[in-house]
C-alpha cells in the first residue's frame, strides 16, 4: 500500500521538476553565423535568438516575439527575412565598418539586446 503511495508521489515530484527544468525559460540566446560580415554585396549573417531553460538548451514550446532595428551604420547593412519569431538576416552594403542592431521585445517594447556587428574588408574576412 506504501509503496504505490511512494511511486505516485515520486513520479508527481519528477513531473514537477520536469516542468521547472525544461519548459521554463531562464535566459534569451543570440547565435550569430558567421561572426562577421565582408565587405561585399553578397556577404550575409542570420542573428537567431530564442529562449533557453535553466539546464541551457532550448526551451520546448516557447517563441519568442522580437523586432530588430538597425541603431548604428544604417549606410553599412540592410535587413532582409525578418521574422517575429526571433530571426533576421543581414546583409552586407559593401562598405567596412562597424553597425549595432537593436534587439526589441514585441510584447513590451524594451531593448533586450544590443548586437554588434563587424564589416571587415572583402579580403580579410574571406572564408
Amino acid at each position: 500500500m506504501y509503496r504505490k503511495l511512494i511511486i505516485i508521489l515520486a513520479v508527481i515530484l519528477i513531473g514537477l521538476l520536469a516542468e521547472r527544468l525544461i519548459f521554463t525559460s531562464a535566459d534569451v540566446k543570440i547565435e550569430i553565423e558567421p561572426p562577421v560580415l565582408r565587405a561585399s554585396t553578397n556577404s550575409e549573417l542570420k542573428i537567431e535568438v530564442y529562449r533557453t531553460n535553466t539546464l541551457g538548451f532550448k526551451t520546448p514550446f516557447s517563441n519568442v516575439e522580437l523586432r530588430f532595428q538597425i541603431e548604428e551604420g544604417s549606410n553599412l547593412i540592410e535587413m532582409t527575412n525578418e521574422t517575429a519569431a526571433g530571426s533576421v538576416k543581414i546583409r552586407s552594403k559593401g562598405l567596412e565598418g562597424e553597425a549595432v542592431i537593436g534587439i526589441y521585445s514585441l510584447k513590451s517594447g524594451i531593448q533586450l539586446k544590443k548586437v554588434f556587428v563587424k564589416i571587415l574588408p572583402r579580403d580579410v574576412a574571406s572564408k
